[in-house]
């Protein structure tokens, strides 16, 4: 088995746009591929942080490949290589392995990188491109996923800043929650729209310094209005969330006092460096605020749990492992079996056994005489 791939890890995001696969794409590169007589199976995985090619074959099965790839990428060779990370046999199974459980991946432990080797893999299997080997490490590989989300709580910790704070919205006392983020359009704001959009019993109003219509579109239940009246929403908004890049405080505690009146409890979030809230708000009364040092703080105990995780997540995917490259190894070794079987039937077992210990080495020798050791004490 063989795996080419081209990652965050190789290449920057412009460069692994090249090396993108649609659906329909990645369905006609592997009918190609398997039309080579030197590939047997392909399986094409396309991610906004991945592009990898699984394939088997021939011993120069890989050297097709990497030709085939760059030319159906359009992509010179030369150039293209340089961005490859290669895996061959045991490595290129163990690579499925981390891969599919989120242990290859940037933001270690999630697990929606699962579900896309789930799609990719239905697709290729659907077009029948797939076959014993592919068919054998994904199914193992998706199972294993499985098995350390559910004996683990890896996907369960998070850590980005961005979880942290919709987790503290949601846990907020209100059943039915007003959000409001200064700085909606920014990159930590959009990042904690998303996470909050379309949950149940949660309004987001927005404000931007430049009104844009394609928010409204995409978003059809976020409401954005313009920066300069975002006091004006303030009163109704359970939680206030600002995260913009301004020199001066968005929220001060003396244009706060003249727009809120009820004694409602609220909670608000200041997530920029330097301060968008001015910390004298919590004097108002019933305003709780949080700043980026309280969830940088979670987010390193939190850290520091995921890394045990992983530990666990690690030790159950060498045991999942170890079981699949022993059934492949089996399955490479059934061809051979009626010759041994032959060859036991034509010389007795103690002649075997001792042109085995004249023609192999210590190591290959050891390993023979261990697993017949083990045989000859089972019941």
């Amino acid at each position: 088995m063989y795996c080419i791939s081209i990652s965050f890890k190789t290449a920057p995001l412009e460069v692994r746009e090249k090396f993108a696969f649609l659906k329909e794409e990645a369905v006609e590169f592997s009918s190609l591929a398997i039309s080579n007589s030197a590939i047997k199976e392909c399986m094409v995985l396309s991610t906004c942080n991945r592009t990898e090619v699984y394939f088997t074959g021939a011993k120069h099965a890989l050297e097709e490949m990497e030709l085939l790839l760059s030319q159906y990428k359009k992509i010179e060779r030369e150039q293209a290589i340089r961005y490859y990370n290669i895996f061959l046999k045991e490595a290129a199974v163990r690579h499925a392995f981390a891969v599919t459980s989120g242990m290859d991946s940037m933001v270690l432990g999630e697990d929606e990188i699962l579900g896309q080797v789930k799609d990719a893999y239905q697709l290729a299997l659907e077009h029948h491109t797939t076959n014993y080997i592919l068919n054998t490490v994904f199914q193992n590989a998706m199972n294993c996923s499985k098995k350390i989300k559910t004996d683990t709580n890896l996907s369960k910790t998070p850590v980005s800043i961005g979880t942290l704070v919709a987790n503290e919205l949601f846990h907020f006392q209100k059943e039915k929650k007003n959000v409001f983020i200064v700085g909606l359009t920014g990159k930590m704001g959009t990042i904690i729209m998303k996470n909050i959009y379309d949950k149940h019993g949660i309004m987001v109003t927005g404000s931007t310094r430049t009104v844009t219509s394609h928010y409204e579109k995409e978003y059809p239940h976020v409401r954005v209005v313009d920066y300069r009246k975002r006091y004006e929403y303030l009163e109704e908004a359970d939680i206030v969330i600002s995260a913009t890049s301004s020199p001066h405080y968005t929220i001060t505690k003396e244009e706060l006092k003249n727009h809120i009146t009820s004694e409602k409890k609220r909670l608000y979030i200041d997530l920029a460096v330097p301060s968008d809230i001015d910390k004298a708000v919590e004097e108002i009364g019933n305003i709780t605020l949080y700043n980026i040092d309280y969830f940088e703080h979670l987010s390193r105990h939190n850290n520091h749990k995921k890394e045990k995780e992983i530990e666990l997540g690690k030790e159950i995917m060498e045991q999942e492992l170890d079981e699949t490259l022993k059934i492949l190894e089996f399955h490479n070794f059934i061809p051979y079996m009626k010759r041994v079987k032959k060859l036991f039937e034509t010389q007795n077992f103690e002649t075997v056994m001792y042109q085995l210990r004249d023609q192999e080495n210590y190591e290959n020798l050891s390993v023979v005489l261990d697993a017949f050791r083990r045989l000859g004490t089972e019941e």
